[in-house]
């Protein structure tokens, strides 16, 4: 499987592309040539539907990539909300720093997804 091919298809959108690519499990938290793994770059391009589907498949909500981002940390830096709700419902860790020293609540720029982040009640599902 050619990581270009995946990496266009996650940051597109194009899922029927990344299912054909991603036929294995473990294939969905891999680390791509970019030091980054699937899910962050659907977190980073706002793919709600990519990080459903990663994430149904066995996606690590809290894997850091090669700077230490987590897929929270790359939604919240873009202002993808839905990524960050869905990434909160799923179990991210709303507290860990990335390598600048900030969590996502000190980096979030929109009001919205600052609010998403300050509820504490949130269930994993």
């Amino acid at each position: 499987m050619g990581d270009k091919e995946l990496m266009w298809a996650l940051k597109n959108g194009d899922l029927d592309e990344v299912k054909a690519l991603l036929v294995k499990a473990e294939d969905v938290n891999r680390t791509l040539e970019g030091g980054r793994k699937p899910l962050h770059y659907a977190a980073d391009c706002g793919q709600a539907e990519m990080l459903e589907f990663l994430l149904s498949k066995g996606a690590d909500v809290n894997a850091p990539d090669k700077h230490g981002i987590t897929p929270l940390l790359s939604a919240t830096y873009e202002g993808h909300v839905t990524c960050v709700k869905i990434l909160l419902e799923k179990g991210a860790d709303k507290d860990r720093k990335g390598p600048d020293g900030l969590s996502a609540f000190e980096a979030a720029e929109s009001e919205a997804i600052r609010d998403l982040l300050n509820r504490t009640c949130l269930t994993p599902v």
